[in-house]
């Protein structure tokens, strides 16, 4: 028997968790649009508890292409990146895990929408500075919450620091050297 059709529903307080993070961390989330994001949740399919065991959080993101990307614009859905999770894995996650979870995927996001920032140690050292190595295997209580608590980020961490330091640069007035 081959492997069952999974069911997909938007995660609207994923969304709203988005839209929140971006605002409070707008510099952190610079190249962010909360709106080109859908958090989708998996409704009729459960991990296994080997496969929690081995992973207790598990989510993941990808860009919209191809034939979808075509789909979408035709249909006018500005939608540009999907993540992935698994409903019963969100009800059982505190609201500190559901948004280090999504924090970690609005890092993935580059100022290019074809390409994402690899989510290596190197690449999230940004995440892992501010809640941990560990916090992936947290039950939650012990790391802030990104959308209540006062955290900041090492802002010399971003991913896609050089696309910003760039931009920056593109923006100055050509008089402006002279001041610095």
């Amino acid at each position: 028997m081959g492997r069952k059709v999974r069911v997909y529903s938007r995660v609207t307080e994923a969304q709203e968790m988005i839209q929140t993070l971006c605002k409070r961390h707008d510099k952190a989330f610079w190249c962010v649009n909360p709106d080109a994001i859908a958090v989708m949740g998996v409704e009729n399919v459960q991990r296994s508890d080997k496969a929690i065991a081995k992973q207790p959080i598990w989510s993941k993101m990808r860009n919209v292409k191809g034939v979808e990307q075509a789909i979408f614009k035709e249909n006018d859905i500005r939608v540009r990146y999907l993540i992935e999770i698994f409903w019963s894995d969100w009800n059982k996650w505190q609201d500190s895990i559901k948004a280090a979870v999504l924090a970690t995927h609005l890092f993935e996001i580059t100022p290019d929408a074809e390409v994402k920032n690899r989510p290596d140690c190197v690449g999230f050292n940004i995440i892992y500075k501010a809640l941990g190595i560990n916090w992936q295997r947290d039950d939650g209580s012990a790391i802030p919450n990104l959308l209540t608590s006062s955290v900041e980020f090492d802002l010399d961490l971003r991913p896609g620091l050089e696309e910003l330091k760039a931009l920056e640069e593109d923006e100055m007035p050509d008089d402006a050297e002279e001041v610095l």
